[in-house]
């Protein structure tokens, strides 16, 4: 019986910097159109702030599940066939665990 190998990099997510390669690089260019554009210490400080911020919450993204990002538009596309029914209120104010 012949095994066929597997060409992991295939398999492999595309991660830039550790976080999801798409939603990092619109966060450089939102961040980089930002400062250009005002052309201001400030705004490039604030820039600074919001590109390290949200660097470190890709990350983190990242790290948990690289996927997120495709489960979370799947879930807003399906969102009208699944109505909730979880939570305080649906079963006469008592929580059940």
């Amino acid at each position: 019986m012949q095994k066929n190998p597997v060409y992991l990099a295939l398999q492999q997510r595309q991660q830039f910097l550790g976080c999801d390669r798409e939603l990092c690089l619109t966060l450089l260019l939102i961040c980089f159109a930002l400062g250009f554009c005002a052309a201001s210490l400030q705004a490039a400080l604030l820039c600074l702030i919001i590109f390290g911020a949200g660097f470190f919450l890709l990350r983190q993204m990242g790290k948990s599940d690289l996927m997120l990002r495709q489960v979370f538009i799947r879930q807003l596309f399906y969102k009208t066939h699944y109505d909730a029914q979880a939570g305080f209120f649906a079963r006469g104010g008592k929580r059940y665990v």
